[in-house]
């Protein structure tokens, strides 16, 4: 696992998320800077995307699992790689802390806690093959009362990041790294 960036809220409730930036040939501070989002789960456009570790299925680690199967949290992706990733049923990343072994993971934790019914849905959520747009909708549907509207700001946020990696690589020649911090 790479880095664990803890944020404590006033009232005492511990946050903690995956964070995933984009990185790119040339990127100048104030593109760097514009990343800072204040945690915000829909700020793909500027090369920033979030998701709570609240429960899966988990949008980011299908479309990066690059970068979660990485030493250092980094992979370079191209662009194309991740506009079928979209849209396109894929195998749930299988590497460290995604797909079955972050199953595996969270539902010790969830039975440590006392919580053993959520376990069978969490792990069919993890290891299920989905589309990033249909982790998007099945998570906000399962854990934000079915907001469709938040669920499509979300998918909105995540075609923004490819198109901007779709971008950048186009204006580089070459593909953008990807960085997960989790």
């Amino acid at each position: 696992m790479c880095t664990r960036r803890p944020l404590l809220l006033p009232k005492g409730y511990l946050i903690m998320g995956i964070d995933i930036y984009l990185e790119w040939e040339g990127q100048t501070l104030t593109e760097r800077q514009k990343m800072c989002t204040g945690f915000s789960t829909t700020s793909g456009e500027v090369g920033y995307l979030r998701e709570a570790y609240h429960g899966g299925p988990y949008a980011t680690q299908i479309l990066l699992r690059e970068a979660f199967e990485s030493e250092d949290c980094r992979a370079q992706i191209p662009a194309a790689v991740l506009r079928e990733r979209l849209t396109h049923v894929t195998e749930p990343a299988r590497g460290k802390m995604a797909g079955h072994d972050m199953a595996a993971a969270i539902s010790d934790m969830f039975t440590k806690m006392g919580m053993e019914s959520a376990v069978p849905s969490i792990k069919a959520a993890l290891t299920e093959p989905q589309t990033v747009e249909e982790a998007i909708h099945e998570r906000c549907k399962n854990l934000y009362s079915g907001d469709e509207s938040y669920a499509e700001e979300v998918v909105q946020s995540f075609r923004s990041f490819v198109a901007l990696a779709e971008r950048k690589e186009r204006e580089t020649g070459q593909p953008c790294t990807v960085y997960a911090s989790y």
